[in-house]
């Protein structure tokens, strides 16, 4: 199924029935499709004839939305990486190696991303590998620093989340902090590392992290801001 605009661009529908659900429900997912999550035998026609109904909505959310990049795209507008506590210009290379690897240039201020083929597949595999790399070393330093021990980490592509600590002190990531800010991808760290004392989001929990971060709240505030957008790239 798919909502085609009054303009006619095309947005595929993705149908979710759930059990307990009550009410037809119509969000915009990160890869600016429309979700709906319905009760569990809501017929499709049910469901067709809801989102018309939301058309006017749809429209506006949609023409609203970031628009989706590929990670290819993204670099090659935003060439730049955060690693280490730094911004490092970024490169893109065709390698005469049968696989991508990556090197630092101009004395450590150019990131040269080699690929065998310049292609997605291979740039994304690449970066997952250097958001690895560099992010089990800035949770390291940030966990020394504060005195803190956790269990594994582990990098993923989240598709909404930033991050996440589990019960067993197990901390996920998300590639994309690679493309924020150092002092927004230090927060998210810090954020997570503030979950191994306090696994809610208690009063306590916010303290606890003011004192990790006391630029807490405004680091907040610009997370907000470019969450959408970021969260939308790489899909």
């Amino acid at each position: 199924m798919n909502f085609i605009t009054t303009a006619g661009e095309t947005a595929p529908v993705l149908i979710r029935r759930r059990k307990g659900t009550k009410h037809l429900r119509l969000t915009i997912g990160q890869n600016n499709q429309v979700i709906a999550s319905v009760p569990w035998h809501t017929s499709d026609r049910k469901v067709a004839n809801f989102i018309d109904e939301q058309r006017q909505w749809l429209e506006g959310q949609l023409s609203s939305a970031p628009k989706v990049y590929s990670l290819m795209q993204w670099l090659t507008q935003e060439p730049y990486l955060t690693a280490s506590g730094d911004v490092f210009d970024v490169r893109i290379e065709l390698s005469v190696k049968r696989s991508a690897d990556y090197i630092f240039d101009q004395g450590g201020a150019v990131l040269v991303l080699r690929l065998p083929r310049v292609e997605e597949c291979y740039l994304r595999a690449l970066v997952s590998l250097f958001a690895k790399d560099t992010l089990v070393c800035r949770v390291a330093y940030h966990s020394k620093r504060l005195g803190l021990k956790y269990g594994s980490l582990s990098v993923r592509d989240q598709s909404s989340r930033w991050g996440s600590c589990s019960a067993r002190r197990g901390i996920s990531l998300n590639w994309r902090l690679l493309l924020l800010s150092p002092a927004l991808q230090d927060y998210i760290i810090l954020h997570e590392l503030a979950h191994l004392s306090e696994m809610n989001h208690s009063k306590r929990f916010w303290t606890l992290l003011d004192h990790y971060d006391p630029l807490r709240v405004v680091h907040e505030a610009e997370l907000d801001q470019v969450s959408a957008k970021l969260m939308r790239v790489g899909r």
